[in-house]
C-alpha cells in the first residue's frame, strides 16, 4: 500500500483537497494508480482509488454531473484533467 500525504494549508478556498486543519493521507491499495479526491470542504473519507484510467474518468464524470469539486490524482501526487474524449492528461505536462 502507497500513502500519499497532502499537507495541510492555512490559504485554500472551497474547490481545495488540501485541509486548513491536518493533512490529509490518500492510502492506494496495491494495484492502484489513481485517486479521485473530494474536496476537504466535504469532509470523510472524500476519495476513492482506481486502477485504471478509465475507472477514474468515470468516478470523476459523475461528480462533475452532480456538481463535486475534485481532484484527480496518481499515487506520486501530479494532478490530471478529463480531455473531452475521456483521457487523463497530466496538469503540468
Amino acid at each position: 500500500m502507497k500513502i500519499l500525504t497532502i499537507p495541510m494549508t492555512e490559504h485554500r478556498n472551497i474547490h481545495s483537497i488540501a485541509n486548513q486543519h491536518y493533512n490529509r493521507e490518500i492510502k492506494f491499495p496495491k494495484g492502484c494508480k489513481y485517486a479521485v479526491v473530494l474536496a476537504s470542504y466535504y469532509g470523510g473519507k472524500g476519495y476513492t482509488c482506481h486502477k485504471t484510467e478509465r475507472a477514474a474518468v468515470a468516478v470523476s464524470k459523475r461528480l462533475m454531473r452532480w456538481g463535486g469539486s475534485h481532484e484527480i490524482i496518481d499515487t506520486d501526487g501530479n494532478k490530471y484533467l478529463v480531455d473531452p474524449y475521456g483521457n487523463l492528461i497530466r496538469e503540468d505536462a
